[in-house]
């Protein structure tokens, strides 16, 4: 059997202990779990992540990370700019449906490392902070006549969809988040468009 890679084992490691800091928290989680959960020996992991801080941040990074290539792929298959922005609240809709959701991750590391100096907290914050951003560029090219407003409330819209549905369930939260986008976007963006 050949050998793996850094790169390999880095990949081996971050994703078996992803689903785990997911379902249970971060730090609920300690390095012997992940360790026996990716069946790999005390020098793999730690050469690849030296404390668990590291695995944290890489981890949060690579959930931030998987969140925009889903939701721009989703947004790049609309061609109406309205329809762009509502794509991000039907793709939520459907992924706070299933049944391991457990919250939104960036929400859930910023509460669980609370400290700004934190580099999972730092990244949790620098991603929605491009969450906000991305949507005033989808604001921009929807013709909202005021972007940034726009682009703060449906990120309001938004993690109040993923936090409620973490603690109500997704029926509610997925049907009045896409709609409450839905209004937002119409009111201001014009009657046109979806």
């Amino acid at each position: 059997m050949a050998r793996k890679t850094a790169a390999e084992n880095r990949q081996h490691v971050l994703a078996s202990a992803g689903p785990l800091f997911y379902r249970q928290g971060i730090r609920a989680v300690g390095m012997d779990q992940i360790i026996k959960e990716a069946g790999v020996g005390n020098a793999t992991v730690y050469r690849q992540f030296p404390t668990k801080d590291h695995l944290a941040t890489a981890y949060v990074q690579e959930r931030a990370d998987a969140w925009f290539t889903r939701m721009r792929e989703a947004a790049g298959a609309v061609e109406d700019p309205r329809g762009k922005i509502l794509a991000v609240f039907e793709v939520t809709a459907g992924d706070i449906g299933g049944a391991t959701y457990r919250g939104c991750p960036m929400l859930n590391t910023h509460t669980e490392f609370p400290d700004p100096a934190h580099p999972a907290h730092a990244v949790a914050v620098a991603h929605k902070l491009q969450v906000c951003d991305w949507f005033r560029a989808l604001a921009e090219g929807a013709g909202a006549t005021n972007p940034q407003e726009l682009a703060e409330q449906l990120l309001l819209v938004l993690n109040g969809t993923l936090s409620t549905a973490a603690v109500l369930g997704p029926d509610g939260p997925a049907r009045q988040g896409l709609a409450m986008a839905r209004q937002l976007v119409t009111a201001a963006c014009g009657q046109t468009g979806q």
